[in-house]
């Protein structure tokens, strides 16, 4: 991921455009004052051939990656019942289990790890009976019946190609101290693990026989995550939690793809540490003995259950160069052991489990994202192996809530998840009853929300929320709605390996999980910002407030108004927003060929907007060129003919609902494409109200006083148009819709 600048040149246009979500907005007059973009510092502008040896100029060199800005998935709502239930009752005891898995894309098989050090399979059947050895390193492994041995998991992505498994498991270095290895097998054509073919990626001492860490998972990056514990004993007597330049109490992130510097892997040049400061394989520190963690695979987030001292047990969501407190901190406070403790910096746990419930070790799980059971949907389940009690975290935005669902036959040690989202778990004996799968009914699926606060939505820098987080793409639209003179400033997101479709028309039609984002200021000071995102159950709008000391920004749960500098500004409600963003309109508004056929300023680089995006790759197919030829034009556009700019005009603020198949209950297509006499407007009498006006016309040619259309674009009460967010009449555009209706002379 490259480094990106955040900078931003402000749009100093004082006509802006008001649409609920990120889509259609803002009043840019000209291509040279767009808003520029935040580039990376390797990101200049790169010149692409294409096949007819034309040159291209694109403002961005690279697609930035989009860890943070996702649009929210669905949670369940209403009374639900969650158990978990014995799948195998006929499958013989596998001592010592740590770990359950399936092969990418072989849903008939599963995987389970012995401590000791060997690897077993079974038919993924009610009926399986009997384990076959596939792997057995016992004389590698060092298993002390505690907590060394063979710990982890994971399969290469694409493992059906290149048959690569990886293992954690705890040796001995050449002084006999004890080592944790990660390291690589290959699988041989009968379906055994090649023993032989063992190459040890990554080692590292260990001083105690505790506290090890041990699971190992590809993220949606295609790095290889791997989680350490704090080296052992107890209070982390050498302080490793804290210090960032040794692997002990981290979450590490390597690419086993690729090798350099000595070693049998590559850093991601992301990572946090990775040009210094620190162990180069860190992406988060500060843990005790994050046993289990897994990504949630719908966001992408990375869920770790990390194991407790004596009062707290805790469940994090993990970020990049996040410190997490321990050794300074257990749970939400300071560690009693530790007298200068400081939290300063520290990120808090999801969730901090006191041991006063009778917990002891927590085992983290899994996001439910299957799709048997929607009452388990976005859920977050996880167990301790004390209590064998279910329980799970729902979480809406910042909030979350905890139930418990019963206890389990068994100790569970690990959760699994098959290869279609469904949850499994299992314990380290129990013949028939060692392995659980979760059952549920009940329940709705209902949409998720954002965060609470803007700089906690992932879309915004947040430390300073005024700028945009490093996965949004800057863009401009070249006709916009009018909000009452406020300037704008847009972005959008999309998910990793996503791509935007291109409709017949040029419409952008986004992936699940992407995000729009608009600023709006009054002058210097920002007022509101909206978000349009796109999530599994369709759309929402997100309206957030600014507050006066412009530190943040919190979200509405309802729209207001609320007087802003002599301007009664409208802040919309969610469903005021899909009143504009329309179905008919593919939602989001401004985002289509016709309005970024056109350069902005990138940083000092200076290209079109769909070159640009097609160079990063953002379209799944390639722009036409008719499409290229194609675009709106500003209400003050130079050059442009007083019917463009007017049509511009109507296209983007009227066609959303006036158009074929649109909400409207009048009859009128007032795209930009339609021909004057197919519009349904020209010469046609008002088919509601004539707004008083002697021989109205919704269009009255060479009579701008006889037209209601024009009327509607002046009223501000029950009869304006646009019927939402807007208080003042946008004189400009009223002028120029005026002189083009002068200049007709027939509808022709």
């Amino acid at each position: 991921m490259q480094s990106y600048v955040r900078k931003i040149i402000l749009i100093t246009s004082s006509l802006m455009l008001l649409s609920c979500g990120g889509g259609g907005g803002g009043n840019t007059p000209s291509t040279s004052s767009a808003p520029a973009s935040v580039i990376s510092s390797a990101a200049s502008s790169a010149v692409v051939t294409n096949s007819s040896m034309s040159s291209v100029v694109s403002g961005l060199a690279n697609r930035p990656a989009n860890k943070t800005c996702i649009a929210p998935v669905p949670i369940t709502s209403g009374a639900t019942t969650i158990s978990w239930s014995a799948v195998f009752p006929s499958l013989p005891n596998i001592s010592q289990a740590t770990n359950l898995i399936q092969s990418p894309s072989d849903n008939s098989v599963w995987y389970a790890l012995r401590q000791s050090g060997v690897v077993v399979r079974f038919p993924n059947q009610a009926s399986a009976n009997a384990l076959t050895t596939v792997l057995d390193i016992e004389d590698r492994v060092d298993f002390n019946d505690s907590e060394t041995g063979l710990l982890g998991i994971a399969f290469h992505p694409q493992f059906a190609s290149n048959r690569y498994v990886y293992f954690y498991y705890m040796g001995r270095n050449q002084s006999n101290g004890l080592e944790s290895r990660i390291a690589r097998y290959q699988f041989s054509m009968n379906g055994s693990i090649d023993k032989n073919s063992e190459l040890i990626l990554l080692r590292f001492d260990q001083p105690f026989s505790n506290h090890n860490g041990g699971q190992l998972a590809f993220g949606n990056d295609g790095f290889l995550y791997i989680s350490s514990g704090d080296g052992g004993s107890g209070g982390d007597p050498q302080q490793n939690g804290q210090n960032k330049n040794n692997l002990l109490g981290k979450i590490l992130r390597i690419d086993v793809d690729s090798s350099g510097a000595g070693k049998s892997y590559g850093i991601p040049a992301d990572n946090p540490y990775a040009s210094g400061g620190g162990s180069p394989e860190i992406w988060a520190y500060g843990l005790r003995n994050p046993w289990r963690f897994s990504f949630d695979k719908e966001t992408g987030e990375l869920w770790a259950g990390d194991v407790g001292q004596g009062a707290w047990e805790e469940i994090n969501l993990i970020t990049r160069g996040g410190n997490y407190g321990w050794g300074d901190m257990e749970g939400d406070s300071c560690y009693s052991g530790r007298s200068n403790c400081s939290t300063a910096n520290k990120i808090r746990p999801v969730l901090s489990i006191s041991h006063s419930t009778g917990v002891c070790s927590v085992i983290g799980g899994f996001v439910y994202r299957g799709s048997q059971y929607p009452a388990a949907y976005g859920k977050y389940f996880y167990t301790d192996f004390c209590i064998n009690t279910m329980q799970s975290i729902t979480r809406n935005g910042e909030n979350i809530s905890v139930a418990s669902h019963g206890n389990v036959p068994v100790d569970i040690v690990s959760f699994a998840q098959d290869n279609q989202g469904e949850l499994y778990a299992i314990g380290q004996r129990g013949a028939g009853t060692q392995i659980v799968k979760l059952q549920a009914s009940g329940g709705e699926l209902v949409p998720g929300t954002m965060a609470q606060r803007l700089s906690a939505t992932g879309c915004v820098d947040a430390a300073n929320p005024r700028l945009p987080s490093v996965a949004m793409i800057p863009y401009s639209v070249e006709s916009q709605l009018w909000s009452d003179s406020a300037s704008k400033e847009r972005y959008l997101a999309l998910p990793d390996n996503t791509k935007i479709d291109l409709a017949s028309d040029g419409d952008f039609l986004f992936p699940v999980g992407s995000v729009l984002l608009k600023h709006f200021k009054l002058g210097d000071k920002y007022i509101e910002t909206r978000l349009f995102a796109r999530g599994q159950l369709g759309w929402q709008g997100f309206s957030y407030e600014w507050r006066d000391d412009q530190t943040d920004a919190t979200l509405l749960s309802d729209g207001k108004e609320k007087t802003i500098d002599t301007i009664l500004w409208q802040y919309p409600s969610p469903a005021q927003c899909l009143v504009c963003h329309t179905q008919a309109a593919n939602f989001s508004l401004g985002l289509e060929a016709l309005q970024l056929n056109a350069s902005i300023n990138y940083f000092g680089i200076t290209a079109n907007q769909l070159d640009t995006l097609a160079h990063i790759q953002l379209f799944s197919s390639a722009i036409t060129s008719t499409q290229k030829t194609q675009k709106l034009f500003s209400l003050d556009h130079s050059t442009a003919t007083i019917t463009q700019r007017a049509r511009s005009y109507l296209h983007s603020n009227c066609s959303g609902c006036h158009r074929p198949t649109g909400v409207s209950s009048v009859n009128l297509d007032l795209r930009f494409a339609t021909a004057l006499s197919a519009m349904n407007a020209c010469d046609a009498r008002p088919m509601v109200e004539d707004l008083g006006i002697a021989n109205a016309r919704l269009i009255a040619p060479g009579e701008p006083a006889r037209s209601v259309l024009l009327a509607r674009m002046k009223a501000r009460d029950g009869n304006q148009m646009p019927t939402l967010g807007t208080h003042l009449v946008d004189d400009m555009a009223v002028q120029v819709v005026s002189d083009w209706i002068a200049s007709l002379s027939n509808c022709n």
